[in-house]
């Protein structure tokens, strides 16, 4: 029973750990996915996470099923152009926006 609690702690832990994450943290762990390195992401995901709409964060989030399809590395041009949206001009902006003012 014991080894049971154990295991079922080990599966769900994790989960409500990433459901209590925050935006910038989230941002931070999708970019790094993407290839961002480490440091930048993490800069640029403090300030996405302020000045993103819910629909923008979900539009970045989508954008980590790309990256396993790619097996490379995205710079951030390439992201940037992955989401260009034509109903949503600002959120190209802000992204490019974060990573020239978190280029390390």
């Amino acid at each position: 029973m014991k080894s049971r609690l154990s295991l079922a702690a080990l599966v769900v832990l994790p989960l409500a750990l990433t459901a209590c994450a925050t935006p910038a943290q989230r941002i931070t762990r999708n970019l790094t996915e993407l290839g961002v390195p480490p440091r930048q992401a993490q800069c640029m995901g403090g300030r996405l996470g302020e000045r993103l709409s819910i629909g923008q964060l979900r539009r970045l989030q989508e954008l980590t099923g790309i990256r396993a399809e790619r097996f490379e590395r995205m710079s951030i041009r390439e992201i940037a152009n992955k989401l260009t949206d034509e109903r949503d001009p600002g959120l190209v902006a802000e992204f490019l926006r974060a990573g020239v003012g978190c280029l390390i």
